[in-house]
């Protein structure tokens, strides 16, 4: 069923017992003593029922997303909403990004970038070699970027989700790549002559974006991941907050 389509039944379904509700309390105003604790009784049933839908639409319409697929991990009471901060939906698909604030990694991604004296190709493989430096994990859950670095471990969301927010510390576009089960980066360069590896990218309008496999240690960008367009699930602007047309993908190696 459709996200939005469970969430318009929930509230219709909430605004019918809410109508019964102001009923019932309308009814026990007008009654004695006795019937008045009856009303309220039955106020505190009805409640509990609207308690039982919330927790209900909550569990069809806020979940915890890894790699796509939506999933509720055992032993987590952890729920996301499209209303929560880094959460997407991409072709009915909900999906928690976890991007670094604003200025969290700064400070990382100067140090990091220190020499490359402005130029965004040296910048973003400096980065990169960072990100494919920090060793593979998995855990079944999308793990914020400040995490990672802390950690020093992370599986394909997590290590994307760290080299985007680094990305955005230096100002670099990017795409996220979602494929079933999986997604890396796709990241635009205006200065190419110090990325001696460009090999696989797709153009969107009139920019280049090049591969950015974050799981393989020692990678360069532009390295072929082995994954097609006719496998893509979709492509996302963070930025713009918005999908891309994948029928306005063009890809190429070489």
């Amino acid at each position: 069923m459709d996200l939005w389509l469970k969430i318009a039944i929930i509230a219709l379904i909430a605004f019918a017992v809410y109508r019964e509700i102001i009923k019932s309390a309308k009814t026990a105003s007008t009654r004695s003593n006795q019937t008045s604790k009856a009303g309220f009784i039955s106020i505190l049933g009805v409640g509990s029922v609207v308690g039982m839908f919330t927790y209900a639409g909550m569990s069809m319409t806020w979940v915890e997303t890894r790699d796509l697929r939506a999933y509720h991990p055992k032993n987590s009471s952890q729920f996301v909403s499209l209303y929560d901060r880094g959460v997407i939906e991409l072709n009915g698909m909900v999906i928690k990004t976890n991007l670094a604030r604003e200025g969290e990694l700064a400070p990382l991604a100067e140090q990091l970038t220190q020499g490359c004296n402005g130029d965004d190709g040296c910048e973003a493989q400096k980065l990169f070699d960072y990100v494919t430096s920090i060793p593979y994990r998995t855990d079944y859950t999308s793990r914020n970027a400040l995490s990672v670095v802390k950690t020093n471990w992370g599986d394909c969301d997590d290590k994307s989700n760290l080299f985007a927010s680094l990305l955005n510390e230096r100002g670099i576009d990017y795409r996220f790549v979602y494929v079933p089960h999986h997604v890396f980066v796709a990241v635009h360069l205006n200065d190419t002559e110090n990325v001696p590896f460009l090999n696989a990218k797709l153009t969107i309008g009139e920019k280049d974006f090049y591969y950015a496999e974050t799981t393989a240690s020692g990678a360069k960008i532009g390295e072929f991941n082995g994954q097609f367009p006719y496998s893509f699930e979709g492509i996302y602007d963070m930025k713009k907050n918005k999908p891309e047309k994948l029928s306005n993908v063009k890809f190429s190696i070489g």
